[in-house]
């Protein structure tokens, strides 16, 4: 495809988001990007903590562009990639927000739910995803530096 610049995808799933996260690694392939798909399951139950800290350890060794991961809802292995330090993920359904994290909070970090998100829109939320771009505008700026800060409760 045209235009596409090819970057660094990590993808992993649980058993919940393993048929969602197959066609999406087939089409991020078809587009050019280089896929390294980390799931460790073809359909028998695991815990996505697990796999989402195992995705996490390869994304940031392989220095990868972004982190892709799927499960039933999307909320699971979002709250589990957000626990990890240097990930900013975020849960969305809908090609715009997506578009918004990637500007405002530079996330790195795409989580979709199977149960919740067809084929379609889950391919366009994902191209939206891909192609934003994060916005360096102080304001924005200064709030993804303080998101990487240890909470001070």
């Amino acid at each position: 495809m045209a235009g596409v610049v090819s970057k660094i995808l990590v993808f992993s799933a649980d058993h919940g988001g393993i048929d969602l996260k197959n066609k999406l690694v087939a089409h991020a392939e078809a587009l050019g990007h280089e896929v390294v798909d980390v799931t460790r399951t073809t359909g028998e139950s695991v815990d996505y903590p697990d796999e989402v800290s195992a995705a996490v350890g390869v994304f940031l060794k392989k220095q990868a562009d972004f982190l892709i991961l799927v499960c039933g809802s999307g909320v699971g292995v979002s709250i589990a990639a957000n626990r990890h330090h240097k990930i900013r993920a975020v849960l969305t359904d809908n090609p715009y927000t997506a578009a918004l994290a990637r500007a405002h909070n530079h996330a790195n970090c795409l989580c979709l739910g199977q149960r919740l998100t067809g084929e379609d829109l889950a391919k366009a939320i994902m191209d939206s995803f891909l192609s934003g771009q994060p916005d360096l505008s102080e304001r924005h700026t200064r709030r993804v530096h303080k998101l990487e800060e240890p909470c001070q409760i």
